[in-house]
């Protein structure tokens, strides 16, 4: 095979809290029938964070994902460039921050046209929702600080909801979404399952005989979720790296079971325990791994155990309860509600929602059941798990603190996980809290602890992202010829990427993607197999001979229409028509296995019919 690494070099990082937004920036971006895509890393290249993409096609501009930072490094995407009213459609993959974070910065800054949806699945717009107001909240806070602004308001979240157009996994044409979008944009889409939380999705463009798959975050690792959808074959696939140097995962029911015991015997053994985690994803993972194993302690242990979840994790786990009857649940947890009648299976007799409770915050920390807290954010950096870890220090003599998930440079969480392998005693860090009853401190503010580094254990093995073994299966059923890795630091990205070389027959360009490095995608098939730069002229040209064309003909079919005044205006109607009906088949010469030949024919076949009937008609008149 024919392989190349190119890498794309990044212009650093944005440290500024304000985001990059108008002004000119010199980009490279060159639609045609040759790269009927180009697509623009705005966040997400080389780093974990911030994913945006733009996608360019010729006559429509698309955004995919607009996520927040969450360590070191902008905390927005880079918005140069962008004109008001550009974005004709934003299409999300799932609900975390990184990936829809900044969804009301468009708003704000009027990046979107009047009429343009934000597209999703429906748990992914039900949990964005609520991952949005909770920004709204942090947002107004942090720019509560000498010379920062706040960057969007209630309103602009308001407004950016009320845009979400909530699906299923399924293919649609752009068309059934947007009533403004030029008649001549044939992009069709199509949303699969990632396997990652609750309705993520890998995401599917096609255009002008060209598709695109965006891989969102890979999962396939869950105990409720079905198994990831098999993607189309496409000519180019920007896939996420986030473990891309890990071979494979410690097993996920190993560290489930690992968790609970260690949670369970500390609670018995009267120590408190705290899981960071994320509030959507993780903490319902981790609701429905105590549900599931609770029954096996003994009576006087479960009339014992105090399961409380906080913050965020109380509305997520409200919107999984309400969708976890459809297809964005497996298939064992939907027999379940079936066969038992029980509509909540992320909750138990023991679990309770911290605003549900009979008691306050501080008096469960004073109360005589053991508390196990399940509380956002996974990296100690928000939320109320900084909170409830401040307290620990504070009250009591052991505890402990288990940290399941990925923690980003610069957080708190990081710092607790570095310090388990550099064997300290104790490890001092900055939380984001004054306590329970101290308020919110400003932003780069909070309360010095030293948290006993016995306290901290570290669990790999629940990571909802894949590791590379499976990121290749996904490659291999792309079958692209160009990958470009998105969503991961570079050392996992070049590791992922000399991977993809020695196991992927199909690629002949693997790339680290750039911030604001524009990447042209070509179709697999050569131009002159299916689009060329005046496909219509051609096919007019090799039955020249044989057909008159009228200057006052009118086309009679339906994918043609309209009286046309002149040669000109008969090949771009012409071209029209064929573009429409190359985005048709290319769905066909991926997912159907049409041979070139096969698509060569049936594009001929149907310009003649169009042509024979611009000539009958001429004829005619």
């Amino acid at each position: 095979m024919s392989e190349a690494i190119q890498e794309s070099d990044d212009e650093g990082s944005q440290n500024e809290y304000i985001p990059r937004v108008g002004g000119e920036i010199d980009l490279d971006i060159s639609v045609d029938s040759e790269s009927p895509f180009v697509v623009i890393p705005r966040g997400g290249a080389k780093e974990i964070g911030r994913s945006c993409y733009q996608v360019e096609t010729r006559n429509g501009t698309y955004l995919v994902d607009v996520g927040l930072n969450q360590g070191d490094g902008g905390l927005f995407p880079d918005l140069r460039g962008l004109d008001e009213g550009q974005i004709d459609a934003v299409f999300l993959t799932h609900a975390h921050i990184d990936h829809v974070g900044s969804l009301p910065l468009l708003e704000s800054h009027d990046f979107l046209s009047d009429q343009a949806p934000v597209i999703t699945t429906r748990p992914t717009a039900a949990l964005a929702d609520t991952l949005l107001r909770d920004s709204l909240k942090l947002h107004r806070r942090a720019t509560q600080k000498p010379g920062r602004e706040q960057q969007y308001s209630e309103t602009d979240l308001r407004k950016v909801i009320d845009r979400f157009r909530p699906c299923g996994y399924q293919a649609a044409d752009l068309s059934d979404h947007v009533a403004h979008i030029e008649d001549t944009e044939t992009l069709h889409f199509e949303f699969g399952n990632a396997a990652h939380l609750l309705g993520s999705a890998w995401l599917a463009l096609t255009v002008d005989g060209s598709r695109v798959v965006f891989s969102g975050d890979i999962g396939g690792r869950s105990n409720h979720l079905p198994e990831i959808d098999e993607p189309p074959q496409a000519d180019a696939l920007f896939l996420e790296s986030t473990y891309g140097d890990t071979h494979s995962h410690t097993s996920a029911t190993d560290t489930r079971t690992d968790i609970y015991n260690e949670a369970i015997d500390a609670a018995t053994d009267g120590k408190p325990v705290l899981i960071p985690c994320f509030g959507v994803g993780r903490s319902q993972e981790l609701l429905y791994m105590f549900k599931n194993r609770v029954h096996t302690l003994p009576e006087e242990d479960r009339k014992q155990l105090n399961v409380v979840y906080d913050g965020m994790a109380q509305s997520a786990t409200d919107t999984y309860n309400e969708h976890c009857r459809s297809e964005f649940a497996a298939e064992s947890i939907r027999n379940y509600i079936v066969n038992s009648g029980d509509q909540q299976p992320f909750l138990f007799d023991q679990a309770s929602a911290a605003r549900r409770m009979p008691m306050s915050r501080e008096e469960l920390l004073e109360a005589d059941e053991t508390p196990i807290i399940i509380a956002p954010s996974g990296m100690l950096s928000g939320g109320f798990s900084p909170t409830y870890l401040l307290e620990f220090c504070q009250r009591y003599d052991d505890a402990r603190v288990i940290l399941c998930g990925y923690q980003a440079e610069g957080t708190p969480g990081r710092q607790l996980e570095d310090a388990i392998e550099e064997d300290l005693e104790r490890v001092g860090v900055t939380l984001p809290s004054n306590g329970l009853n101290g308020g919110i401190p400003d932003e780069g503010e909070g309360t010095r602890v030293k948290v006993p580094v016995s306290w901290i254990s570290r669990y790999h093995g629940l990571s909802a992202h894949a590791a590379r073994n499976t990121l290749l299966q996904f490659a291999r059923q792309v079958s692209s010829s160009q990958v470009y890795l998105i969503h991961g630091e570079q050392e996992q990205q070049e590791k992922m990427a000399q991977h993809l070389r020695d196991n992927l027959d199909s690629v002949s360009k693997i790339q680290l993607t750039g911030m604001m490095h524009p990447v042209s995608v070509s179709p697999d098939l050569p131009e002159e197999e299916i689009v060329g730069d005046r496909p219509a002229k051609r096919i007019l040209d090799e039955r020249g001979a044989d057909i008159e064309v009228s200057d006052s003909a009118q086309f009679g079919s339906d994918a043609v229409h309209g009286t046309l005044s002149g040669f000109s205006d008969q090949i771009e109607a012409l071209e029209l028509a064929l573009r429409t009906l190359s985005g048709q088949l290319a769905v066909e010469r991926h997912d159907s296995g049409f041979s070139e030949e096969d698509i060569r024919q049936i594009v001929r076949d149907e310009m003649d019919e169009i042509v024979r009937e611009a000539v009958e008609e001429n004829q005619s008149n």
